[in-house]
């Protein structure tokens, strides 16, 4: 990843909490070190496999031949697909989406090509640019159980047959000793989806808040409004350098 062109100015020795999945925190780290940061890693959401086990997913990836599009939302969800797949050459013949930077990486790391990515990297973004369907066109959709229903719903409406398979769940983690004391050190918090703000709340509630509340995108800061708070900053682009820049820009200015 190619660094936000800025100094090391802003960032340096600021404390930012980040609040996802354990396993996802190195490269957000090692970008913010890049600039001073020190990386707090409180994560608030923790990445399980579903209740059926993977079930369906297997079935689905069984019978790739029968889709016309798989369309990958999270990072999280292509780590699960692959695991099950045999061999990347099965994709062949399907078409592959990609919402975000980060899922269309982790795709090009397993060799998948993608064919299409939205400039906005969220499912609205996609749903802009998504092609129509023909008669008896299927899109495989695996990813978080209870996700926005948007992209389903949105895609069945315009005549695609869509299989929204759970390829994995969030669940909140206990929370750890000594971290609300990191908390009160901290000068921002990053969250990079609905469930960080929410489990967030949750876990230490809204008064161990750090000074800076960051969003990656306008699906989480809505989510951060409904816990009942306000983010301060919002990532453009919604991805780890959009959080960077933003985080760049918010103490340059002040």
């Amino acid at each position: 990843m190619e660094s936000t062109k800025y100094s090391k100015r802003e960032l340096a020795g600021k404390k930012i909490v980040l609040t996802r999945a354990s396993h996802q925190m190195k490269e957000f780290s090692e970008e913010l070190k890049k600039y001073g940061a020190i990386s707090i890693e409180i994560p608030t959401i923790e990445i399980v496999p579903p209740l059926d086990h993977g079930e369906r997913l297997r079935n689905a990836i069984s019978h790739l031949d029968d889709y016309e599009w798989i369309i990958f939302t999270s990072a999280n969800g292509v780590d699960r697909f692959m695991s099950i797949l045999q061999q990347v050459e099965e994709i062949e013949g399907v078409q592959v989406a990609a919402i975000g930077p980060r899922t269309q990486r982790k795709l090009e790391d397993f060799n998948v090509p993608v064919d299409l990515v939205p400039e906005s990297h969220v499912a609205e973004g996609l749903l802009q640019i998504f092609p129509d369907a023909q008669t008896g066109s299927r899109v495989l959709l695996p990813r978080a159980a209870k996700a926005r229903s948007i992209l389903p719903d949105t895609l069945i409406e315009r005549g695609w047959l869509v299989d929204d398979v759970p390829a994995y769940r969030t669940t909140t983690p206990e929370v750890d000793e000594g971290s609300v004391q990191l908390l009160k050190s901290a000068d921002a918090i990053v969250f990079t989806s609905s469930s960080t703000a929410q489990n967030f709340v949750k876990m230490y509630g809204k008064e161990h808040l750090p000074q800076v509340v960051v969003s990656i995108g306008p699906v989480t800061s809505q989510a951060i409004i409904d816990s009942g708070f306000v983010p301060t900053v919002e990532a453009s682009p919604s991805s780890i350098e959009g959080i960077v820049q933003s985080l760049n820009e918010y103490y340059a200015n002040i």
